[in-house]
């Protein structure tokens, strides 16, 4: 990680806990991880997949926590790999698309590419990365992610993932992925701020 974006935690950071709430508790998010699981082992045993490896990405660092929990029920031959694009970095509000991984042609062209993502937000980041794919020859591009979040401030395209495991109210939401300043993305449950 390079240094001058990793912001050292307070003692605030550290007890964000105390201030929050679980919003979505780990029974919850482990059964629509397995329903999630469930969608894409049907999906891909559609007669055009036959035969065929699925390139899935898990986009960094937010779909690597979903991506782990993940993978290990789907019952499909996969070939695992990682981008990374961010609008956030470690702030709580979005920016300018950064790419620090970017997709190589050479491995999406004519193939069936599975992209893993924590959450569905303003969707910009996903639809930015599902678009490059596109445009570099994949044969298809499926986009999952754990939560949805619940607002109308989605792309304007009409793009959304093709499946997503949980709808989450509008509130800065933390755990399983997704991060507080930089942390805490290894709960396995989801929390927010108290109101």
């Amino acid at each position: 990680m390079n240094q001058k974006e990793h912001k050292p935690a307070t003692d605030t950071n550290y007890n964000i806990l105390e201030k929050s709430e679980v919003l979505i508790g780990e029974h919850t998010i482990d059964n629509a991880i397995q329903k999630i699981a469930e969608q894409l082992n049907q999906c891909y045993q559609q007669s055009q997949f036959k035969g065929e490896v699925i390139s899935t990405f898990c986009i960094m660092n937010g779909g690597l926590y979903f991506s782990g929990q993940l993978l290990r029920y789907l019952n499909f031959p996969v070939k695992l790999s990682f981008l990374h694009a961010s609008r956030y970095g470690d702030n709580t509000h979005g920016q300018k698309l950064t790419w620090t991984v970017k997709p190589k042609a050479s491995d999406i062209e004519q193939q069936h590419i599975l992209l893993l993502d924590d959450i569905f937000d303003e969707g910009l980041t996903l639809e930015a990365i599902a678009k490059e794919c596109q445009q570099l020859g994949a044969k298809s591009v499926c986009s999952t992610v754990l939560v949805n979040k619940q607002h109308d401030r989605k792309p304007k395209s009409g793009f959304k993932p093709t499946f997503s495991g949980l709808e989450v109210e509008d509130r800065y939401i933390f755990g399983c992925g997704m991060d507080y300043k930089g942390l805490w993305r290894n709960l396995p449950s989801i929390y927010a701020l108290k109101a």
